[in-house]
């Protein structure tokens, strides 16, 4: 699965690329940029230009004043083969005042990154900077760096050129990207000083600048030191999504270790993302506004992180407090957290209302023997600041029925108890799933990442009478009917309980007909929620869940 998944995101399963897999010839080169040149300055470079890259082995590379327009932007591409860059300096590749730039490399089924940032010995292997804006890097490898994969911001400094009053950084994009062995953050987007940068050469305060438009999907992001991709001061269409991430902040440093970080003044959309295996939270939100955190997986996040000491806590979600203090509200929906070191969402941010926290599946939190249900989701503030609804909180994942649980295979089968039990959200309804199938399938939205697309998803067979049961409509408001389809005549009971196992209803002498039976049941005045039909013949025993919602 976790190769099928890598596949689909090298293959661009997003709703829309900028920037498609290009395969240039060489006679698209307007310039060519050979591999002993270091700095090359693109004051020459006209509006829709081509600049190629000669393959084979270069150093670093400066690329300065190249400025494009929207309807005209400047490619950087690859030429003939692999662009490959190893050295000792302070950076693989930097932009200095560039303006609508793209950098790709040239993608195949074999090779989807034609330019390789082998090694970078002192530094980063990307640096947007000196004023730098609408760069786009795709189908770009970067490894082995001294200090982050890719930066993206303008630091200020005495001349006060970058501060917030007088720069403005726009719509960056990075897609495509496999990023690993990566020292401190894979990635670093716009500042993390978002109140305030002190400047210590001439003893002031400013601020630093903002980035409006950060678009991160469909990179792989592996062995980050620090942060897997950490983004900041982007207070508009700011969106993380289709990302894997594996095995973030090995390094143990506090405060900067995450799959994915929003940072302050950043309002970010974060939809599906898979994280495994990081020693720091799968996700931590610092962010303020009206935030969608959708469609996730989250693997044994914080699983390796001091695993004997307990005060050590790492979740699958932290929501924390912004910098500024500034109001938040989140909407958690339909994502999976999977064994988390202590807690699946831990919700400690005091300036949020109306969040809503639907949908959910979280199993196996590490802290579940001492928090009981507050390993599931924890958060000291008033209940009125949260709409809970059909998550799933279980240490049992039986009954979730994955597809291969010891394979990190998450999808659900038919028969699983988060099939079509879902709560609609109203206007906040996803209608897609991390794999971008349609959601809902059949009968009802599934709970958790993944809507089951099996023809069958939500009907159970019984293997001894091979009798099928369905109920509908599912969700029910005020009446349920129960159709049993069984091959002879035959006796059964039908019993149906809400999700704490109280008995709602029963019918212990139930004769069936040969072909389909209907049952009938009245739910006028059941509470909203999950509940568990069971049905018992002389054989065996099987269930299927529904959802009662209520009209108002």
């Amino acid at each position: 699965m976790r190769i099928l998944i890598k596949h689909l995101v090298l293959l661009g399963l997003a709703f829309y690329s900028t920037l498609p897999s290009l395969l240039y010839a060489q006679t698209n080169c307007s310039f060519t940029i050979n591999n002993s040149t270091n700095i090359f300055d693109g004051t020459a470079v006209l509006p829709g230009d081509t600049i190629c890259l000669d393959g084979g082995l270069r150093t670093y590379l400066l690329l300065k004043n190249i400025v494009g327009t929207a309807s005209q932007p400047i490619i950087i591409i690859n030429s003939d083969s692999k662009s490959i860059i190893d050295t000792d300096h302070f950076y693989g590749i930097k932009f200095s005042g560039c303006k609508h730039v793209k950098l790709t490399g040239t993608s195949s089924s074999t090779n989807p990154y034609g330019i390789k940032i082998n090694r970078v010995g002192n530094g980063a292997g990307i640096s947007i900077d000196d004023l730098s804006t609408n760069i786009e890097i795709a189908h770009v490898e970067i490894a082995n760096t001294a200090l982050g994969g890719i930066y993206a911001k303008t630091d200020p400094n005495c001349s006060f050129v970058a501060t917030r009053d007088k720069f403005t950084m726009f719509d960056i994009r990075i897609h495509d990207c496999y990023l690993h062995d990566i020292l401190d953050e894979g990635m670093y987007i716009g500042s993390s000083k978002f109140t305030g940068q002190y400047l210590q050469d001439c003893d002031t305060t400013v601020l630093p600048h903002v980035i409006h438009g950060v678009h991160i999907y469909n990179n792989i992001v592996e062995r980050t030191g620090w942060d897997g991709i950490q983004v900041s001061s982007a207070p508009s269409d700011c969106r993380i999504f289709n990302n894997i991430i594996r095995n973030d902040s090995y390094r143990e440093t506090p405060n900067q270790m995450s799959g994915i970080l929003v940072g302050g003044g950043s309002v970010c959309d974060c939809y599906n993302n898979q994280i495994f295996d990081g020693k720091g939270d799968g996700m931590d939100i610092f962010g303020s506004g009206t935030m969608k955190i959708y469609n996730n997986l989250i693997v044994r996040a914080g699983i390796t992180y001091l695993p004997d000491n307990p005060n050590a806590a790492r979740h699958g979600v932290f929501i924390g407090n912004a910098p500024d203090a500034s109001a938040a509200t989140l909407h958690l929906l339909h994502n999976t957290i999977v064994s988390p070191k202590t807690t699946g969402i831990r919700f400690f941010n005091s300036n949020t209302t109306n969040n809503l926290v639907m949908n959910n599946i979280i199993t196996n939190p590490g802290s579940y023997a001492s928090n009981d249900w507050r390993a599931y989701f924890n958060s000291d503030l008033p209940e009125i600041l949260f709409s809970l609804k059909n998550n799933i909180f279980t240490e049992n994942t039986d009954p979730l029925k994955f597809s291969n649980y010891s394979n990190d295979n998450f999808d659900l089968q038919a028969n699983s108890t988060a099939v079509n039990n879902g709560f609609f959200a109203g206007l906040n309804a996803i209608s897609f799933d991390i794999l971008n199938r349609p959601r809902p399938h059949n009968n009802g939205y599934d709970i958790g990442a993944f809507e089951s697309q099996d023809t069958y998803a939500g009907e159970e067979e019984f293997a001894a009478k091979n009798m099928k049961i369905l109920v509908w409509p599912n969700p029910a408001i005020t009446k349920l009917f129960v159709t049993i389809h069984s091959p002879y005549p035959q006796s059964a009971a039908i019993q149906i309980d809400d999700i704490l196992g109280n008995h709602c209803y029963l019918k212990p002498h139930l004769s069936l007909d040969s072909g389909t039976n209907l049952i009938e049941v009245s739910i006028e005045h059941w509470r909203q929620g999950v509940y568990f039909l069971y049905l018992h013949n002389d054989r065996s025993t099987s269930s299927i869940r529904f959802l009662v919602i209520n009209p108002f």
